[in-house]
Protein backbone atom coordinates (compact mmCIF):
# COMPACT_ATOMS: atom_id res chain seq x y z
CA UNK A 1 0.00 0.00 0.00
CA UNK A 2 2.94 2.34 0.57
CA UNK A 3 3.76 2.18 -3.17
CA UNK A 4 0.24 3.21 -4.28
CA UNK A 5 -0.61 6.87 -4.84
CA UNK A 6 -2.63 8.50 -2.10
CA UNK A 7 -5.51 9.34 -4.43
CA UNK A 8 -5.82 5.78 -5.75
CA UNK A 9 -5.31 4.38 -2.28
CA UNK A 10 -8.26 6.40 -1.00
CA UNK A 11 -10.59 5.63 -3.87
CA UNK A 12 -9.89 1.89 -4.06
CA UNK A 13 -9.62 1.12 -0.35
CA UNK A 14 -12.03 3.46 1.34
CA UNK A 15 -12.90 2.42 4.87
CA UNK A 16 -16.47 2.35 6.18
CA UNK A 17 -15.65 5.23 8.55
CA UNK A 18 -12.87 7.17 6.81
CA UNK A 19 -10.36 8.98 8.94
CA UNK A 20 -9.06 10.87 5.93
CA UNK A 21 -11.17 12.87 3.48
CA UNK A 22 -10.85 13.09 -0.26
CA UNK A 23 -7.99 15.14 -1.70
CA UNK A 24 -8.72 18.72 -2.59
CA UNK A 25 -10.60 19.10 -5.85
CA UNK A 26 -12.07 15.59 -5.92
CA UNK A 27 -15.75 14.78 -5.76
CA UNK A 28 -17.27 14.87 -2.29
CA UNK A 29 -17.66 11.39 -0.81
CA UNK A 30 -21.04 10.29 0.51
CA UNK A 31 -22.20 7.46 2.74
CA UNK A 32 -24.67 4.71 1.85
CA UNK A 33 -27.62 7.00 2.63
CA UNK A 34 -26.37 9.75 0.34
CA UNK A 35 -25.20 12.18 3.03
CA UNK A 36 -21.80 13.90 2.62
CA UNK A 37 -19.02 12.49 4.79
CA UNK A 38 -17.31 15.86 5.09
CA UNK A 39 -18.51 19.42 5.28
CA UNK A 40 -16.55 20.41 2.22
CA UNK A 41 -13.98 23.15 1.78
CA UNK A 42 -16.46 25.82 0.66
CA UNK A 43 -18.37 27.82 3.28
CA UNK A 44 -20.92 29.13 0.79
CA UNK A 45 -24.38 27.61 0.70
CA UNK A 46 -25.49 25.73 -2.36
CA UNK A 47 -27.10 28.24 -4.74
CA UNK A 48 -30.82 27.70 -5.14
CA UNK A 49 -33.38 29.73 -7.04
CA UNK A 50 -36.27 31.45 -5.28
CA UNK A 51 -39.01 29.26 -6.73
CA UNK A 52 -37.28 26.05 -5.65
CA UNK A 53 -36.72 27.49 -2.20
CA UNK A 54 -40.36 28.52 -1.98
CA UNK A 55 -41.42 25.01 -3.00
CA UNK A 56 -39.27 23.51 -0.23
CA UNK A 57 -40.74 25.84 2.39
CA UNK A 58 -44.27 25.17 1.16
CA UNK A 59 -43.60 21.44 1.38
CA UNK A 60 -42.26 21.74 4.92
CA UNK A 61 -45.36 23.67 5.95
CA UNK A 62 -47.52 20.73 4.90
CA UNK A 63 -45.24 17.93 6.13
CA UNK A 64 -43.35 19.19 9.18
CA UNK A 65 -45.40 19.61 12.39
CA UNK A 66 -43.10 22.27 13.85
CA UNK A 67 -43.37 24.61 10.86
CA UNK A 68 -47.11 24.05 10.50
CA UNK A 69 -47.92 24.64 14.16
CA UNK A 70 -45.63 27.65 14.47
CA UNK A 71 -47.02 29.36 11.37
CA UNK A 72 -50.64 28.71 12.30
CA UNK A 73 -50.01 29.95 15.83
CA UNK A 74 -48.45 33.18 14.57
CA UNK A 75 -51.29 33.74 12.11
CA UNK A 76 -53.82 33.08 14.86
CA UNK A 77 -52.23 35.73 17.08
CA UNK A 78 -52.48 38.26 14.25
CA UNK A 79 -55.86 37.62 12.61
CA UNK A 80 -57.54 35.07 14.85
CA UNK A 81 -60.26 35.54 17.45
CA UNK A 82 -60.58 39.28 18.07
CA UNK A 83 -59.13 40.56 14.79
CA UNK A 84 -61.32 43.25 13.24
CA UNK A 85 -61.14 46.53 11.34
CA UNK A 86 -63.74 49.22 11.99
CA UNK A 87 -64.22 52.97 12.24
CA UNK A 88 -66.44 55.24 14.31
CA UNK A 89 -67.20 57.22 11.13
CA UNK A 90 -70.24 55.59 9.59
CA UNK A 91 -69.26 56.12 5.95
CA UNK A 92 -65.83 54.56 6.45
CA UNK A 93 -67.25 51.69 8.47
CA UNK A 94 -69.79 50.94 5.74
CA UNK A 95 -67.02 50.86 3.13
CA UNK A 96 -65.02 48.42 5.27
CA UNK A 97 -68.04 46.19 5.76
CA UNK A 98 -68.79 46.18 2.04
CA UNK A 99 -65.22 45.26 1.11
CA UNK A 100 -64.84 42.50 3.69
CA UNK A 101 -68.25 40.83 3.51
CA UNK A 102 -68.94 41.02 -0.23
CA UNK A 103 -68.97 37.48 -1.56
CA UNK A 104 -66.51 38.36 -4.29
CA UNK A 105 -63.89 39.07 -1.61
CA UNK A 106 -64.90 37.15 1.54
CA UNK A 107 -62.04 38.73 3.45
CA UNK A 108 -63.54 37.46 6.70
CA UNK A 109 -62.47 34.00 5.52
CA UNK A 110 -59.38 34.80 3.47
CA UNK A 111 -57.45 37.07 5.85
CA UNK A 112 -55.85 34.13 7.73
CA UNK A 113 -55.02 32.47 4.41
CA UNK A 114 -53.47 35.66 3.01
CA UNK A 115 -51.32 36.18 6.10
CA UNK A 116 -50.24 32.53 6.08
CA UNK A 117 -49.12 32.76 2.45
CA UNK A 118 -47.29 35.96 3.31
CA UNK A 119 -45.24 34.31 6.05
CA UNK A 120 -44.55 31.19 3.98
CA UNK A 121 -43.55 33.02 0.82
CA UNK A 122 -42.02 36.12 2.39
CA UNK A 123 -44.24 38.29 0.19
CA UNK A 124 -47.93 38.76 -0.49
CA UNK A 125 -49.32 40.12 -3.76
CA UNK A 126 -52.97 41.18 -4.01
CA UNK A 127 -54.66 42.36 -7.20
CA UNK A 128 -57.18 45.20 -6.80
CA UNK A 129 -59.83 45.17 -9.54
CA UNK A 130 -61.87 48.38 -9.55
CA UNK A 131 -65.54 48.49 -10.57
CA UNK A 132 -67.52 51.46 -11.86
CA UNK A 133 -69.41 51.89 -8.58
CA UNK A 134 -66.16 52.11 -6.61
CA UNK A 135 -66.17 48.56 -5.30
CA UNK A 136 -62.67 47.06 -5.15
CA UNK A 137 -62.33 43.34 -5.75
CA UNK A 138 -59.37 41.69 -4.00
CA UNK A 139 -57.66 38.63 -5.54
CA UNK A 140 -54.56 36.65 -4.61
CA UNK A 141 -51.58 36.51 -6.98
CA UNK A 142 -49.28 33.51 -6.57
CA UNK A 143 -45.67 34.73 -6.22
CA UNK A 144 -44.50 31.93 -8.51
CA UNK A 145 -46.39 33.35 -11.52
CA UNK A 146 -44.56 36.69 -11.20
CA UNK A 147 -41.61 36.05 -13.49
CA UNK A 148 -40.17 37.06 -16.81
CA UNK A 149 -37.98 39.94 -17.95
CA UNK A 150 -36.32 41.14 -15.84
CA UNK A 151 -35.48 37.82 -14.20
CA UNK A 152 -37.24 38.66 -10.93
CA UNK A 153 -40.50 39.45 -12.75
CA UNK A 154 -40.94 43.04 -11.49
CA UNK A 155 -40.03 46.28 -13.25
CA UNK A 156 -38.72 48.71 -10.64
CA UNK A 157 -38.03 52.41 -10.72
CA UNK A 158 -34.39 52.80 -11.80
CA UNK A 159 -33.52 55.14 -8.91
CA UNK A 160 -35.96 53.85 -6.28
CA UNK A 161 -35.17 50.26 -5.42
CA UNK A 162 -38.38 49.75 -3.43
CA UNK A 163 -40.83 51.22 -5.93
CA UNK A 164 -42.28 48.51 -8.21
CA UNK A 165 -43.94 49.86 -11.33
CA UNK A 166 -45.12 46.83 -13.32
CA UNK A 167 -45.56 43.16 -12.41
CA UNK A 168 -44.89 40.57 -15.12
CA UNK A 169 -47.38 37.69 -14.89
CA UNK A 170 -46.60 34.37 -16.56
CA UNK A 171 -49.05 31.63 -15.61
CA UNK A 172 -48.27 28.60 -17.76
CA UNK A 173 -51.01 26.47 -16.19
CA UNK A 174 -53.75 28.86 -17.34
CA UNK A 175 -51.87 30.10 -20.44
CA UNK A 176 -51.79 33.71 -19.17
CA UNK A 177 -48.96 36.10 -19.90
CA UNK A 178 -49.61 39.76 -19.14
CA UNK A 179 -48.42 42.78 -17.19
CA UNK A 180 -50.32 44.37 -14.29
CA UNK A 181 -49.43 47.88 -13.11
CA UNK A 182 -48.42 48.57 -9.55
CA UNK A 183 -50.49 50.78 -7.28
CA UNK A 184 -47.76 53.40 -7.75
CA UNK A 185 -48.99 53.97 -11.32
CA UNK A 186 -52.45 54.71 -9.93
CA UNK A 187 -51.18 57.24 -7.42
CA UNK A 188 -48.59 58.75 -9.76
CA UNK A 189 -49.64 58.21 -13.40
CA UNK A 190 -46.60 60.18 -14.60
CA UNK A 191 -44.43 57.19 -13.64
CA UNK A 192 -45.75 55.40 -16.72
CA UNK A 193 -43.07 57.19 -18.78
CA UNK A 194 -40.40 55.89 -16.41
CA UNK A 195 -41.69 52.32 -16.64
CA UNK A 196 -41.88 52.56 -20.42
CA UNK A 197 -38.14 53.18 -20.64
CA UNK A 198 -37.17 50.07 -18.63
CA UNK A 199 -36.10 46.70 -20.01
CA UNK A 200 -38.86 44.13 -20.24
CA UNK A 201 -41.68 46.69 -20.51
CA UNK A 202 -44.45 45.93 -23.00
CA UNK A 203 -47.36 48.28 -23.58
CA UNK A 204 -49.26 45.47 -25.30
CA UNK A 205 -48.96 43.29 -22.20
CA UNK A 206 -50.71 46.04 -20.21
CA UNK A 207 -53.78 46.11 -22.47
CA UNK A 208 -55.78 43.59 -20.36
CA UNK A 209 -55.54 46.04 -17.45
CA UNK A 210 -56.61 49.14 -19.41
CA UNK A 211 -60.03 50.74 -19.66
CA UNK A 212 -61.40 53.66 -21.67
CA UNK A 213 -63.94 54.77 -19.08
CA UNK A 214 -63.63 58.38 -18.05
CA UNK A 215 -63.76 57.70 -14.31
CA UNK A 216 -60.47 55.79 -14.54
CA UNK A 217 -58.45 58.52 -16.23
CA UNK A 218 -57.18 59.92 -12.93
CA UNK A 219 -55.56 56.54 -12.14
CA UNK A 220 -53.72 56.26 -15.44
CA UNK A 221 -56.48 54.57 -17.44
CA UNK A 222 -56.05 51.24 -15.65
CA UNK A 223 -58.60 49.32 -13.61
CA UNK A 224 -56.31 46.66 -12.08
CA UNK A 225 -53.40 47.22 -9.72
CA UNK A 226 -51.19 45.07 -7.51
CA UNK A 227 -50.52 45.90 -3.86
CA UNK A 228 -47.71 43.94 -2.20
CA UNK A 229 -46.76 43.13 1.37
CA UNK A 230 -42.98 42.72 1.40
CA UNK A 231 -41.49 40.89 4.39
CA UNK A 232 -37.95 41.04 3.03
CA UNK A 233 -35.08 43.39 3.73
CA UNK A 234 -34.96 45.76 0.74
CA UNK A 235 -34.53 43.06 -1.89
CA UNK A 236 -36.25 42.83 -5.24
CA UNK A 237 -37.91 39.54 -4.29
CA UNK A 238 -38.37 38.19 -0.80
CA UNK A 239 -38.19 34.76 0.76
CA UNK A 240 -39.59 33.49 4.02
CA UNK A 241 -37.71 33.54 7.31
CA UNK A 242 -38.35 29.80 7.39
CA UNK A 243 -35.49 29.28 4.95
CA UNK A 244 -33.10 29.58 7.91
CA UNK A 245 -34.30 26.27 9.33
CA UNK A 246 -34.65 24.17 6.17
CA UNK A 247 -31.25 22.52 6.63
CA UNK A 248 -31.90 21.81 10.30
CA UNK A 249 -35.34 20.43 9.56
CA UNK A 250 -33.74 17.96 7.16
CA UNK A 251 -31.21 16.95 9.82
CA UNK A 252 -33.95 16.53 12.40
CA UNK A 253 -36.09 14.41 10.10
CA UNK A 254 -33.06 12.28 9.22
CA UNK A 255 -32.29 11.71 12.89
CA UNK A 256 -35.89 10.71 13.52
CA UNK A 257 -35.77 8.21 10.66
CA UNK A 258 -32.59 6.77 12.16
CA UNK A 259 -34.33 6.52 15.54
CA UNK A 260 -37.25 4.67 13.97
CA UNK A 261 -34.86 2.20 12.32
CA UNK A 262 -33.00 1.90 15.62
CA UNK A 263 -36.23 1.11 17.48
CA UNK A 264 -37.15 -1.46 14.86
CA UNK A 265 -33.75 -3.08 15.27
CA UNK A 266 -34.05 -3.00 19.06
CA UNK A 267 -37.36 -4.82 18.85
CA UNK A 268 -36.16 -7.51 16.46
CA UNK A 269 -35.09 -10.99 17.61
CA UNK A 270 -33.75 -14.29 16.25
CA UNK A 271 -34.17 -17.87 17.46
CA UNK A 272 -30.84 -19.42 18.39
CA UNK A 273 -30.73 -23.23 18.45
CA UNK A 274 -27.72 -24.63 20.26
CA UNK A 275 -26.58 -28.25 20.37
CA UNK A 276 -24.98 -29.19 23.67
CA UNK A 277 -22.85 -32.02 22.23
CA UNK A 278 -20.85 -32.46 19.05
CA UNK A 279 -22.53 -35.72 18.03
CA UNK A 280 -25.95 -34.10 17.75
CA UNK A 281 -24.47 -31.20 15.75
CA UNK A 282 -22.82 -33.59 13.28
CA UNK A 283 -26.07 -35.51 12.96
CA UNK A 284 -27.89 -32.25 12.12
CA UNK A 285 -25.34 -31.38 9.47
CA UNK A 286 -25.76 -34.75 7.78
CA UNK A 287 -29.52 -34.28 7.41
CA UNK A 288 -30.97 -33.24 4.08
CA UNK A 289 -33.06 -30.10 3.67
CA UNK A 290 -36.26 -32.15 3.60
CA UNK A 291 -35.30 -33.95 6.81
CA UNK A 292 -34.42 -30.67 8.55
CA UNK A 293 -37.78 -29.20 7.53
CA UNK A 294 -39.59 -32.11 9.14
CA UNK A 295 -38.00 -31.34 12.52
CA UNK A 296 -39.67 -27.91 12.60
CA UNK A 297 -36.62 -26.25 14.12
CA UNK A 298 -35.90 -24.07 11.10
CA UNK A 299 -39.56 -23.26 10.42
CA UNK A 300 -41.07 -19.86 11.26
CA UNK A 301 -42.19 -19.71 14.87
CA UNK A 302 -45.80 -18.81 15.63
CA UNK A 303 -46.56 -17.01 18.91
CA UNK A 304 -48.33 -19.45 21.21
CA UNK A 305 -47.10 -22.46 19.24
CA UNK A 306 -45.32 -25.55 20.56
CA UNK A 307 -41.74 -26.55 19.75
CA UNK A 308 -40.48 -30.02 20.65
CA UNK A 309 -36.69 -30.35 20.95
CA UNK A 310 -34.36 -33.12 21.97
CA UNK A 311 -32.43 -33.45 25.24
CA UNK A 312 -29.22 -32.20 23.62
CA UNK A 313 -30.66 -28.94 22.25
CA UNK A 314 -31.33 -25.45 23.62
CA UNK A 315 -33.55 -22.81 21.99
CA UNK A 316 -33.32 -19.14 22.92
CA UNK A 317 -34.71 -15.92 21.45
CA UNK A 318 -32.04 -13.21 21.38
CA UNK A 319 -32.42 -9.47 20.79
CA UNK A 320 -29.69 -6.96 19.88
CA UNK A 321 -28.34 -4.99 22.80
CA UNK A 322 -28.24 -1.53 21.19
CA UNK A 323 -27.49 1.69 23.09
CA UNK A 324 -30.27 4.24 23.46
CA UNK A 325 -30.05 7.19 21.07
CA UNK A 326 -33.23 9.06 22.02
CA UNK A 327 -32.79 12.67 23.07
CA UNK A 328 -29.79 13.21 20.85
CA UNK A 329 -31.53 15.81 18.71
CA UNK A 330 -31.72 18.56 21.34
CA UNK A 331 -29.07 20.73 19.68
CA UNK A 332 -30.80 20.44 16.30
CA UNK A 333 -34.16 21.26 17.89
CA UNK A 334 -32.61 24.36 19.46
CA UNK A 335 -31.62 25.60 16.00
CA UNK A 336 -35.14 24.95 14.72
CA UNK A 337 -36.92 26.69 17.62
CA UNK A 338 -34.52 29.62 17.32
CA UNK A 339 -35.36 30.02 13.64
CA UNK A 340 -39.08 29.81 14.42
CA UNK A 341 -38.76 32.61 17.01
CA UNK A 342 -40.50 30.67 19.74
CA UNK A 343 -39.67 28.76 22.90
CA UNK A 344 -38.60 25.15 22.48
CA UNK A 345 -41.43 23.77 24.61
CA UNK A 346 -43.90 25.58 22.32
CA UNK A 347 -42.26 24.04 19.25
CA UNK A 348 -42.23 20.49 20.57
CA UNK A 349 -45.33 20.66 22.76
CA UNK A 350 -43.34 19.20 25.66
CA UNK A 351 -42.22 21.23 28.65
CA UNK A 352 -39.01 20.07 30.33
CA UNK A 353 -38.31 23.10 32.50
CA UNK A 354 -39.79 24.54 35.64
CA UNK A 355 -42.84 26.77 35.66
CA UNK A 356 -40.65 29.82 36.31
CA UNK A 357 -38.36 29.11 33.35
CA UNK A 358 -41.29 28.44 31.04
CA UNK A 359 -43.00 31.65 32.12
CA UNK A 360 -39.79 33.63 31.62
CA UNK A 361 -39.50 32.41 28.02
CA UNK A 362 -42.98 33.68 27.15
CA UNK A 363 -42.07 37.35 27.51
CA UNK A 364 -39.53 37.62 24.64
CA UNK A 365 -41.70 35.39 22.47
CA UNK A 366 -44.76 37.58 23.09
CA UNK A 367 -42.73 40.70 22.31
CA UNK A 368 -41.65 39.31 18.94
CA UNK A 369 -45.23 38.42 18.06
CA UNK A 370 -46.35 41.90 19.13
CA UNK A 371 -43.77 43.35 16.75
CA UNK A 372 -45.17 41.25 13.89
CA UNK A 373 -48.65 42.51 14.75
CA UNK A 374 -47.47 46.12 14.55
CA UNK A 375 -45.74 45.52 11.21
CA UNK A 376 -48.89 43.96 9.79
CA UNK A 377 -51.09 46.73 11.20
CA UNK A 378 -49.02 49.40 9.44
CA UNK A 379 -49.27 47.61 6.11
CA UNK A 380 -52.97 46.90 6.61
CA UNK A 381 -53.77 50.51 7.47
CA UNK A 382 -51.70 52.44 4.95
CA UNK A 383 -51.06 50.01 2.07
CA UNK A 384 -54.21 47.90 1.98
CA UNK A 385 -57.05 50.09 3.25
CA UNK A 386 -55.29 53.31 2.29
CA UNK A 387 -55.14 52.24 -1.35
CA UNK A 388 -58.71 50.94 -1.32
CA UNK A 389 -59.98 54.29 -0.05
CA UNK A 390 -57.77 56.07 -2.58
CA UNK A 391 -59.20 54.08 -5.50
CA UNK A 392 -62.77 54.55 -4.25
CA UNK A 393 -62.13 58.28 -3.97
CA UNK A 394 -60.76 58.57 -7.50
CA UNK A 395 -63.41 56.40 -9.17
CA UNK A 396 -66.60 56.82 -7.13
CA UNK A 397 -66.04 60.16 -5.36
CA UNK A 398 -65.51 58.61 -1.96
CA UNK A 399 -64.43 61.38 0.46
CA UNK A 400 -60.66 61.72 0.51
CA UNK A 401 -60.67 63.34 3.96
CA UNK A 402 -63.03 63.52 6.91
CA UNK A 403 -63.54 66.27 9.46
CA UNK A 404 -62.54 65.19 12.96
CA UNK A 405 -62.89 67.52 15.93
CA UNK A 406 -59.97 67.24 18.33
CA UNK A 407 -58.56 69.17 21.26
CA UNK A 408 -55.36 70.80 20.04
CA UNK A 409 -54.36 73.08 22.92
CA UNK A 410 -55.35 74.67 26.25
CA UNK A 411 -56.31 78.33 26.66
CA UNK A 412 -55.24 80.67 29.46
CA UNK A 413 -57.98 79.29 31.70
CA UNK A 414 -56.72 75.72 31.15
CA UNK A 415 -59.78 74.91 29.09
CA UNK A 416 -59.30 72.70 26.00
CA UNK A 417 -59.35 74.35 22.60
CA UNK A 418 -61.06 72.24 19.93
CA UNK A 419 -60.33 72.36 16.23
CA UNK A 420 -61.68 70.50 13.22
CA UNK A 421 -58.89 68.63 11.44
CA UNK A 422 -59.03 66.83 8.11
CA UNK A 423 -57.86 63.23 8.22
CA UNK A 424 -57.53 60.57 5.56
CA UNK A 425 -59.87 57.57 5.92
CA UNK A 426 -57.07 55.17 6.84
CA UNK A 427 -56.15 57.42 9.78
CA UNK A 428 -59.67 56.96 11.14
CA UNK A 429 -59.47 53.17 11.32
CA UNK A 430 -59.45 51.13 14.49
CA UNK A 431 -57.75 47.74 14.06
CA UNK A 432 -58.10 45.20 16.86
CA UNK A 433 -56.00 42.08 17.39
CA UNK A 434 -56.48 38.95 19.50
CA UNK A 435 -55.53 39.06 23.17
CA UNK A 436 -53.22 36.25 24.21
CA UNK A 437 -53.97 34.16 27.28
CA UNK A 438 -50.40 34.67 28.52
CA UNK A 439 -50.98 38.38 28.96
CA UNK A 440 -51.71 39.39 32.54
CA UNK A 441 -54.98 41.23 31.97
CA UNK A 442 -55.82 41.26 35.66
CA UNK A 443 -52.51 42.87 36.55
CA UNK A 444 -52.91 45.47 33.82
CA UNK A 445 -56.42 46.31 35.03
CA UNK A 446 -55.17 46.80 38.59
CA UNK A 447 -52.30 48.99 37.43
CA UNK A 448 -54.24 51.08 34.91
CA UNK A 449 -57.66 51.38 36.54
CA UNK A 450 -56.41 51.39 40.11
CA UNK A 451 -57.05 49.20 43.13
CA UNK A 452 -55.32 50.90 46.02
CA UNK A 453 -54.91 54.07 44.02
CA UNK A 454 -57.00 56.02 41.58
CA UNK A 455 -57.26 55.33 37.89
CA UNK A 456 -54.54 56.75 35.66
CA UNK A 457 -57.29 58.70 33.97
CA UNK A 458 -57.84 60.62 37.21
CA UNK A 459 -54.30 60.72 38.59
CA UNK A 460 -52.25 61.26 35.42
CA UNK A 461 -54.84 62.45 32.91
CA UNK A 462 -54.28 59.49 30.56
CA UNK A 463 -57.26 59.16 28.18
CA UNK A 464 -59.57 56.23 28.78
CA UNK A 465 -59.16 55.25 25.13
CA UNK A 466 -55.42 54.71 25.67
CA UNK A 467 -56.04 52.71 28.85
CA UNK A 468 -58.58 50.51 27.10
CA UNK A 469 -56.20 49.95 24.21
CA UNK A 470 -53.54 48.80 26.67
CA UNK A 471 -56.00 46.24 27.97
CA UNK A 472 -56.81 45.02 24.46
CA UNK A 473 -60.02 46.95 23.80
CA UNK A 474 -59.95 48.98 20.59
CA UNK A 475 -62.57 51.27 19.12
CA UNK A 476 -63.36 53.20 22.29
CA UNK A 477 -65.88 55.52 20.67
CA UNK A 478 -67.61 52.65 18.92
CA UNK A 479 -67.85 50.74 22.20
CA UNK A 480 -69.32 53.77 23.94
CA UNK A 481 -71.90 54.11 21.17
CA UNK A 482 -72.81 50.45 21.54
CA UNK A 483 -73.21 51.00 25.27
CA UNK A 484 -75.52 53.96 24.61
CA UNK A 485 -77.55 51.82 22.22
CA UNK A 486 -77.92 49.11 24.87
CA UNK A 487 -79.02 51.64 27.47
CA UNK A 488 -81.77 52.79 25.13
CA UNK A 489 -82.97 49.35 24.03
CA UNK A 490 -82.73 47.32 27.23
CA UNK A 491 -83.84 47.93 30.83
CA UNK A 492 -81.21 49.10 33.23
CA UNK A 493 -79.30 46.49 35.17
CA UNK A 494 -78.99 46.45 38.94
CA UNK A 495 -75.68 47.79 40.14
CA UNK A 496 -73.54 45.46 42.19
CA UNK A 497 -73.70 47.87 45.13
CA UNK A 498 -77.50 47.81 45.26
CA UNK A 499 -77.89 44.13 44.47
CA UNK A 500 -77.66 42.91 48.07
CA UNK A 501 -80.24 45.44 49.25
CA UNK A 502 -82.55 44.48 46.38
CA UNK A 503 -82.19 40.82 47.29
CA UNK A 504 -83.04 41.48 50.92
CA UNK A 505 -86.17 43.39 49.99
CA UNK A 506 -87.46 40.84 47.49
CA UNK A 507 -86.44 37.56 49.11
CA UNK A 508 -86.63 38.28 52.87
CA UNK A 509 -89.18 36.21 54.81
CA UNK A 510 -92.09 38.15 56.39
CA UNK A 511 -92.03 38.62 60.16
CA UNK A 512 -93.98 35.94 62.10
CA UNK A 513 -94.86 38.24 65.05
CA UNK A 514 -97.12 41.22 64.60
CA UNK A 515 -95.90 44.54 65.81
CA UNK A 516 -97.71 45.53 69.03
CA UNK A 517 -98.71 49.10 69.67
CA UNK A 518 -96.74 50.69 72.49
CA UNK A 519 -98.42 50.66 75.91
CA UNK A 520 -99.52 54.04 77.29
CA UNK A 521 -97.28 55.42 79.96
CA UNK A 522 -98.87 55.28 83.48
CA UNK A 523 -99.81 58.62 84.83
CA UNK A 524 -98.54 59.81 88.18
CA UNK A 525 -100.98 60.13 91.03
CA UNK A 526 -102.23 63.61 91.58
CA UNK A 527 -101.44 64.69 88.05
CA UNK A 528 -104.07 66.16 85.82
Amino acid sequence: MNQIADENNFRDRQFSVPWQYAPSGSEQQRDSDGFPLSAGSSKEATPIDRQTLHAHIWGKFHSNPHVNTSTRGLVGRICGNGFATASDITEIDDAIDETETDYRNRLYDYWPKFVTRGFIGGELHLCFTCHDDGFVEVDFIDPDVIEGEPEHGIIFHPRKTRMPLVYCIKDTDNDIEEHIPSIYLARYPELYRVAKAQDGFSAKMLDPSRTRKRSFRSVGGFYRFIVSWDLGLITKRSTSHLQTILQWLNHWETLKMYEIDHKKSSGSYVWVVKFTDVKSWITWLNLTDEERAKTGIAAAKTPGGTLVIGPNMEVEAKMPQLPKISGGDSDVMQMISSGLNEAQDVTTGESKGTFASVKASRGPMSDRISDEMVYFERWLRYDFWGNIFFLKGEIAEFPKTFDVEEAVDFDKNQEPVFKVRKKKPERCLDITFPISEIENTEGQAKALLGVKHGSLNDTAGIPNEVLMRKMGFRGYKRLRLQKATEDKKYPKTILAVDQEQHQELTEAEPSKTKKQSPKPKPQKKGSG
